[in-house]
């Protein structure tokens, strides 16, 4: 029997389940929950306090589980009682189970809607809560899961700097979506390889840049073709790690707005996640480093976002 892994966060107590919940303990699968019924807060606290972070479900389960998901989103999102921890807790679970989807079976069409919704949430709340954003950045996250956390970073303050180049909603969805995918061919790398994700960008010698270039030729081999994958959204992955300099992998120097975003965006929160320098001082490196591969006015924008957000030490 096949299991996916779901955000313990996008379940909540006291809310009936439609699928059996698993947990993964000694190298085994073990029922810990029943469909039908919800979770009690206590029991929920427990797995909360003892840093469990990942249930599990069945594959026969995945259309209930994103039913349920979904309608968790909504009534969150909708709900003005509910409070902006909790609303980014539960878009952050949903975005981090999408990646984790797409992750091990990009070329699924249900893997890539789930990513699609959960980025639609995570635009909302955004959007509607200025203090959002910087809970997001706030979350620690695992050495395990440090793409995934640089992914949603990414989707996030993408948002907020298109936002502020004044592109549209479609541009925003698809920069959203694009923005939690873009990274999927790094965890087809082998493992060796994979490690070149958390290497400062300057110290690549030219057979690492070649080879870590390579993440963006595996994902476009996984997503293409694929009729649910939004055309946009495939150019923004294919291009993210472009600048108008031509030193990303396809050498392209004529970028759109959008992919000018990305790729600022996922060369800052790199940045600061390989180096562990404050944003202050990444982006003060960048307005010296990064000069000629963006340009000075989108870098100053960016700046005025990271400010405005409170991001800036």
């Amino acid at each position: 029997m096949a299991y996916t892994p779901l955000r313990i966060s996008t379940v909540k107590p006291n809310r009936d389940l439609t699928f059996d919940l698993y947990i993964f303990f000694k190298e085994t699968y073990l029922k810990y929950h029943d469909k039908g019924a919800g979770l009690d807060e206590e029991k929920y606290g427990k797995l909360r306090k003892q840093k469990i972070a990942k249930f599990y479900i069945t594959e026969d389960d995945e259309p209930h589980y994103q039913a349920f998901l979904d309608k968790l989103l909504e009534d969150t999102m909708s709900d003005p009682n509910v409070s902006v921890d909790e609303k980014v807790n539960v878009v952050d679970g949903a975005c981090s189970t999408a990646i984790e989807r797409m992750q091990e079976d990009p070329e699924s069409e249900q893997s890539y809607k789930m990513t699609n919704k959960a980025a639609k949430s995570l635009r909302q709340v955004v959007e509607q809560n200025p203090e959002a954003l910087k809970k997001i950045f706030g979350k620690k996250a695992s050495e395990a899961d440090l793409i995934i956390k640089h992914s949603l970073n990414v989707s996030a303050l993408s948002l907020k700097l298109a936002q502020k180049m004044k592109c549209n909603d479609e541009q925003l969805d698809n920069i959203a979506t694009a923005g939690l995918i873009h990274d999927v061919g790094i965890t087809r790398l082998n493992k060796q390889d994979q490690e070149l994700f958390k290497k400062e960008k300057s110290k690549y010698t030219s057979d690492d840049k070649r080879i870590y270039g390579l993440h963006v030729k595996d994902a476009v081999q996984a997503l293409k073709d694929k009729p649910w994958v939004n055309a946009e959204v495939m150019e923004l992955v294919i291009n993210h790690e472009e600048t108008l300099s031509g030193s990303g992998p396809n050498k392209k120097k004529k970028l759109s707005v959008s992919e000018m975003v990305l790729s600022l965006v996922n060369t800052y929160d790199k940045y600061v996640l390989t180096t562990g320098c404050t944003p202050g001082e990444a982006i003060k490196d960048m307005m010296i480093n990064e000069l000629g591969n963006y340009e000075l006015d989108l870098i100053n924008k960016f700046k005025e976002v990271l400010k405005a957000e409170g991001l800036l030490d």
